[in-house]
């Protein structure tokens, strides 16, 4: 994927969130078919955070290539990763990024299917702010570790994508994450609703579709194995982190006091 491709993604992604993020909070009111309580103090600084950090992915070209492009030494990488040091495929890359834009469509458009659309979209936005929490700790991760990616240890892939920006952000990875966040908000609300075939259907597809996602990150030269193990851990966290968040007898609001503040919880446990 060329970095104009990403920029167009991630500028499209955080157009439609924002759009989106009024018109569905506005639309909730106490529509019993959503599986999520939406706020206007809790969703729309998250939303508003995530997306911001998100986007500086925007301008990360205007930072430089890692420092020991471009041929990095494999025998600084550790033991368990230092036989994928080197690796690089077009194809796998092609095949990891079509699989994760498939899962990132399809997963939150089962939220629609025999039900309403208004659930559908207040639900939707809930998926849409996990991915994009995610995305921000992976976009602040990556850029604190700076970890150079496989390709770089290596002379099979083409220059230009060795002593790129996007060449020191190897930890960990957006791609499994994103997947696996998205996937498991969409089944909790499919679960919740009264789905359960179809919600057992998408963490099938989901899970399978991120396990192949890891896979061509790894094989493409994209990441090392312990990126997607920690990829797959962030996303899961996120996944189940959110929707607790978001329970419909939960209220969440911000507390503040004299010399304190936070988050207020209120409602059944």
């Amino acid at each position: 994927m060329t970095m104009t491709m990403t920029k167009m993604r991630w500028l499209a992604t955080i157009v439609v969130v924002l759009s989106m993020c009024g018109a569905a909070t506005a639309a909730h009111a106490d529509d019993s078919q959503s599986a999520y309580r939406l706020s206007l103090d809790l969703d729309g600084p998250l939303l508003l955070l995530s997306g911001g950090v998100a986007a500086s992915f925007l301008v990360m070209n205007e930072t430089g290539p890692p420092a020991c492009a471009p041929l990095c030494d494999r025998a600084n990488v550790n033991p368990i990763d230092r036989h994928f040091a080197g690796y690089y495929s077009e194809t796998w890359t092609r095949v990891g990024d079509l699989t994760t834009a498939s899962i990132l469509i399809l997963v939150p458009a089962s939220l629609f299917l025999n039900r309403s659309a208004r659930a559908g979209l207040t639900d939707l936005v809930v998926v849409i702010e996990a991915v994009l929490l995610t995305s921000a700790i992976q976009v602040t991760t990556s850029y604190a570790v700076a970890r150079p990616r496989p390709r770089v240890y290596g002379e099979e892939a083409p220059l230009d994508e060795r002593n790129d920006a996007n060449a020191g952000r190897s930890f960990f990875s957006g791609h499994v994450a994103n997947c696996l966040a998205g996937t498991m908000v969409a089944n909790t609300a499919l679960r919740r609703t009264g789905h359960p075939t179809l919600a057992w259907a998408v963490l099938s597809v989901g899970l399978a579709g991120t396990a192949l996602v890891g896979v061509a990150r790894v094989e493409g030269g994209g990441h090392f194995p312990s990126d997607v193990v920690i990829g797959a851990a962030i996303g899961a966290g996120v996944g189940i982190a959110i929707p607790a968040l978001h329970e419909r007898h939960l209220q969440a609001g911000p507390l503040a006091m004299p010399g304190a503040g936070g988050v207020s919880l209120s409602g059944r446990f």
